[in-house]
């Protein structure tokens, strides 16, 4: 008698890479001046990203504020991050194909909560980032699509919109 095994090999699709620089094209952005990327700017868009991404998949996207502005995506599970200085933000995370796309809750001061939607879609050609953010409130709905392309090069902080200062001042 022969028993034949068969192997099931399930194939778990690796997230796509990230990792970088991102400069803003605005001219292929459309963007909403009262819907910012919660997290990383009030309003309108931040010019520069800097993305750094775990082997989980894990994603922290920062801009050029120096004030801590900085947001974590971890695909499958739910995460937190401070919002201004009162606020915070509530999202789960979870890649589809070349997309991360997050869903949660912005708690501001005033305790209006409003859902957001953002998804960071990689571009095929792995240079061009789009990321899509909608919010739904008290204020209705209002949305924003960013274009950013992945660069090498970074203006010196001095440059930055919140400049850091000269060592000894």
């Amino acid at each position: 008698m022969v028993h034949l095994g068969i192997l099931l090999v399930v194939a778990q699709t690796a997230a796509p890479d990230v990792t970088g620089t991102w400069k803003l094209d605005a001219t292929r952005s459309r963007i909403a001046t009262e819907v910012g990327w919660p997290g990383l700017i009030g309003a309108g868009a931040p010019d520069r990203l800097h993305i750094t991404q775990a082997a989980n998949g894990t994603l922290v996207v920062e801009s050029e504020i120096n004030e801590s502005h900085a947001r974590i995506y971890i695909p499958g599970r739910r995460s937190a991050t401070p919002v201004a200085q009162t606020s915070t933000i509530t999202m789960t995370s979870r890649w589809e194909g070349r997309a991360l796309a997050s869903e949660g809750t912005l708690v501001p001061p005033s305790g209006d909560p409003s859902v957001v939607k953002e998804r960071l879609v990689l571009g095929d050609d792995g240079r061009t980032l789009e990321v899509e953010i909608s919010t739904s409130g008290p204020g209705g709905t209002k949305a924003s699509t960013l274009t950013y392309h992945r660069t090498d090069a970074v203006d010196p902080c001095e440059k930055w919109p919140t400049p850091c200062k000269p060592p000894g001042s």
